[in-house]
């Protein structure tokens, strides 16, 4: 398992560019979720503000699971597996 920064963690999110994606982070309420997401999707989108910025360390995706949108905290964030590599995030 490789070793990744959160900012580069953030770059390979955006590398995917749609395609899928996992994730492990700790939630706000301290447990621990699993997440199989994919950015830039369009479906069931609706009017309002997005909460995510890089200030806050929020990226938006979409989970494929719930079938729903959802964040994911970069600063909890814990392994991230995408194109075929696994990264342990420090």
């Amino acid at each position: 398992m490789k070793q990744l920064s959160r900012y580069k963690a953030l770059k390979v999110i955006h590398d995917t560019q749609g395609r899928i994606f996992s994730a492990s982070f700790i939630k706000k309420d301290g447990t621990t979720r699993h997440m199989v997401a994919r950015i830039g999707v369009t479906k069931n989108q609706k009017g309002g503000t997005n909460g995510a910025s890089a200030k806050n360390n929020l990226v938006t995706v979409y989970d494929m699971l719930k079938g729903g949108y959802r964040m994911i905290n970069l600063k909890t964030l814990l392994t991230l597996k995408a194109s075929g590599e696994t990264y342990e995030v420090v």
